[in-house]
């Protein structure tokens, strides 16, 4: 009985040398938060997109609507830029979109015969597509995922990212 777990250690440990026995990777903040249908977690690894600066290229001031975690960053200031710390969300499909970040605009709106006040115009979603292969970053104006286009610039590939805020469509 003592020659057989010696032996059964002597070859455990050779394997774990050779390299038969690895553990997978800790999941971390680069994998993605759900599976998504039949992928595993070694087919969901990505790199995650982080936005470090926000800059605004409007002439009000603009916020950010962060849905993944329930909380707003801003605002930015008119033709003004932010540091920041913002990852950007990873969504699947339709039903996912309220992880996205949503970009709104100050402005001003004054009902008929009311006085005017402060609002806050919606102007697009931006979101990291779970399923692009090189982690492409996208945005739709009317929260519909399978219709998003590109963000326009670098990205893709994940890392660290300026976004920049125009009204009529994000920037990389």
């Amino acid at each position: 009985m003592r020659i057989s777990r010696i032996r059964s250690a002597a070859v455990a440990g050779a394997l774990a040398v050779g390299g038969a026995f690895t553990a997978l990777p800790p999941a971390d903040a680069a994998t993605p938060g759900s599976l998504h249908g039949t992928k595993t977690a070694t087919m969901a690894r990505a790199n995650v997109t982080v936005i470090t600066e926000v800059q605004n290229a409007m002439d009000y001031p603009a916020w950010l609507y962060i849905g993944e975690n329930n909380s707003w960053f801003g605002p930015i200031d008119a033709h003004s830029t932010k540091t920041s710390d913002i990852r950007v969300p990873w969504v699947g499909d339709s039903a996912e979109m309220g992880k996205s970040i949503r970009v709104y605009k100050d402005g001003i709106t004054c009902p008929p015969s009311e006085p005017c006040r402060p609002h806050k115009f919606h102007l697009y979603y931006i979101f990291q597509d779970y399923w692009q292969p090189n982690d492409q970053v996208k945005y739709t104006g009317t929260g519909v995922y399978d219709v998003a286009p590109p963000v326009s610039g670098p990205s893709t590939g994940g890392g660290n990212k300026r976004l920049i805020i125009a009204p009529d469509k994000p920037y990389m």
